[in-house]
């Protein structure tokens, strides 16, 4: 462990038989409001733009993942860190603010952060390979996490060329079966990474509220559009046939971070796609989040899953209790071979500042419009 980072009082790979039994205390998740972030980098707030999922007719079978062509490099799209939370929290006027203690304007959450981040989170007691880091700061009693990608992967490491070739493989699964309101999208959209269409929700979590943003698709009703309750669902790719290693192996891993997924934004149903060797889908099935949980029951625990993450949340809380800086970070780093978490803190303005000056400002300039909001009250 690096000399100037201190270990947390927490073992991601150790957990006592309550945590298996006991669930915290975390509500339903709720959809609020939904944004775009353009390959362009532009923030767009729009509810418009809402990907379906379609399976296609059985005479459209089997559909071929590969690229015909060899296909270019796919350029990652710059980390936004949390921009586009925070955009969206400043296009929702005063939705999320409120008056503090001292008189200034604050978020009435206590957490914001990226789905990502609590799928990290809630992985983590599982994942023995791949580990990661998060920023934190902490600012007018708000606290912010994002993930830093603070290590590239080894691009010849056998896992990480698996998960470019399933990523790869999905995307094309997207361009036949994903439609926005009812028109199919612009595969050049649906093959970039800059082009996704967001939602925030929000849960409260043992009193504290969470608010975070995700990716999401959507599941068509048949009764029609209008008026209709939105189904957030997910859309995924396994082989067909698997050996009992591969089925073991493929529930500790994917199969748990499917249901970490569809666990935070309240989804009910997953459609798996199944292919062959040759990277031909045969089927896609409509599946239950339940069914998917039941299956993988001996292999890991949602519990467990849910109260490390209370747990890492609330050591950080402690840590971070003292700091009011929207420039100072504390890294929080997993080591997923060791189980361990370990932080340091980086003072004032540094690489991984991510809580922007804009979002700072726009907090100072709304403390007016709310003090005299509040006194009319």
């Amino acid at each position: 462990m690096i000399s100037n980072y201190k270990i947390l009082n927490i073992q991601a790979h150790s957990w006592t038989e309550e945590d298996k039994q006991i669930f915290p205390t975390i509500s339903k998740p709720v959809s609020h409001g939904g944004f775009i972030w353009t390959p362009n980098g532009h923030f767009e707030r729009n509810f418009k733009k809402i990907p379906y999922i379609v399976v296609p007719p059985i005479n459209k079978f089997p559909i071929s993942v590969r690229h015909e062509e060899p296909s270019q490099k796919q350029e990652k799209m710059p980390q936004l860190f949390l921009d586009n939370i925070l955009q969206y929290i400043e296009s929702s006027s005063f939705s999320y603010l409120k008056v503090g203690d001292n008189l200034r304007a604050e978020l009435n959450v206590q957490i914001v952060c990226t789905s990502e981040v609590l799928e990290l989170m809630m992985c983590a007691p599982y994942e023995k390979k791949t580990g990661w880091s998060l920023g934190v700061t902490r600012y007018r009693n708000t606290m912010y996490i994002c993930r830093i990608n603070s290590e590239k992967p080894d691009p010849f490491d056998e896992d990480y060329l698996r998960r470019i070739m399933q990523e790869s493989w999905l995307r094309k699964l997207r361009s036949h079966c994903v439609f926005e309101n009812g028109v199919e999208m612009q595969e050049q959209n649906q093959s970039s990474e800059n082009f996704r269409f967001n939602v925030a929700f929000s849960f409260v979590l043992n009193g504290n509220r969470v608010l975070f943003d995700s990716p999401v698709l959507a599941e068509m009703n048949p009764n029609g559009l209008n008026g209709s309750t939105l189904n957030w669902a997910e859309l995924q790719l396994r082989p067909l046939h698997m050996s009992r290693s591969d089925w073991s192996v493929h529930n500790r891993t994917e199969a748990l971070k499917w249901w970490v997924k569809c666990f935070l934004l309240g989804i009910e149903s997953l459609y798996i796609a199944h292919r062959d060797e040759n990277a031909f889908v045969l089927d896609i099935k409509k599946t239950s989040v339940r069914d998917l949980w039941k299956d993988c029951e001996k292999d890991w625990s949602t519990g467990v899953c849910a109260n490390f993450m209370v747990r890492l949340l609330n050591c950080m809380s402690q840590v971070m209790a003292p700091i009011d800086c929207p420039s100072t970070v504390y890294l929080f780093k997993f080591d997923a071979s060791q189980g361990i978490v370990s932080y340091k803190c980086l003072q004032g303005r540094n690489q991984y500042t991510f809580v922007s000056d804009w979002f700072r400002m726009m907090l100072d300039e709304h403390t007016t419009d709310l003090q005299a909001k509040s006194s009319r009250v």
